[in-house]
């Protein structure tokens, strides 16, 4: 089987102690050693002699990226790696390390709430790597499935998002949602991924149920036109998109 699959996973961070809000704070650590530890352990605990893409999780202000692209041009080298990429990234960074070591793949925020990646498709086009879409379902909000009420366990992340803190902001958003989705007789969550999917970018949606998982393979089904994108995009110009984790639209 691991010849018909694709593995990705990430190095480059460790978890600091609860700040009392149920999350861990985000250390980032891109030493040269700690990756090497990291590969290691990777490739140990998915049983593998490869993984096909490797990312760096976050920016180490420590550590200079041409530093990191190195030791991934050396992974690469020694077969350990097939490619890698970086995620939460600007363009200035990701040019800076293709000089280095070609980039395969990055992985940022883009949903129809964060858009403010979105000047960064062309250039990931232009270096011939892909662009992956990580919460492109703004944790779950635009599933519309959430509501109001929602509670959330201990360690859950959604705790201390925006988006979810005053539910009724997004009553325009998902409205337009709603509406775009009953068009294409499809769910929201499926509208959603399939605007991401048009901008010519991997979306990865979390799902915890085969329900779930079912429904948003399903987007693959729904292939949006160029105008039919330009249109959302206008609409979406002019609807109250509330902050979300990670930034505000602007």
């Amino acid at each position: 089987m691991r010849d018909e699959v694709q593995i990705l996973t990430k190095f480059g961070i460790r978890f600091a102690p609860s700040d009392g809000t149920g999350a861990h704070p985000i250390v980032p650590d891109a030493r040269p050693a700690g990756i090497r530890a990291s590969v290691e352990g990777s490739l140990r605990r998915l049983r593998t002699d490869h993984i096909d893409v490797y990312l760096q999780h976050r920016q180490d202000p420590a550590v200079p990226v041409e530093e990191v692209a190195g030791v991934m041009g050396e992974l690469i080298a020694e077969g350990k790696i097939l490619g890698w990429g970086l995620s939460e990234v600007d363009e200035s960074t990701l040019r800076r390390a293709q000089t280095v070591t070609p980039v395969a793949a990055i992985e940022n925020r883009l949903s129809m709430m964060a858009r403010w990646h979105e000047p960064l498709l062309p250039v990931v086009e232009e270096l011939g790597a892909q662009f992956i879409a990580f919460s492109p379902l703004a944790n779950g909000l635009l599933t519309d499935t959430v509501g109001a009420n929602a509670s959330f366990g201990d360690g859950d992340y959604r705790a201390v998002m925006p988006q979810f803190r005053d539910y009724g902001a997004n009553a325009e958003l998902l409205a337009l949602v709603r509406r775009l989705a009953a068009v294409h007789d499809a769910t929201p969550a499926q509208l959603s991924l399939a605007w991401v999917m048009a901008k010519g970018a991997v979306p990865i949606p979390g799902s915890r149920k085969p329900e779930r998982l079912r429904e948003n393979l399903a987007a693959t089904d729904i292939v949006l036109t160029a105008d039919e994108v330009a249109d959302i995009d206008a609409a979406l110009d002019v609807t109250a998109v509330p902050e979300v984790f990670g930034g505000t639209k602007s």
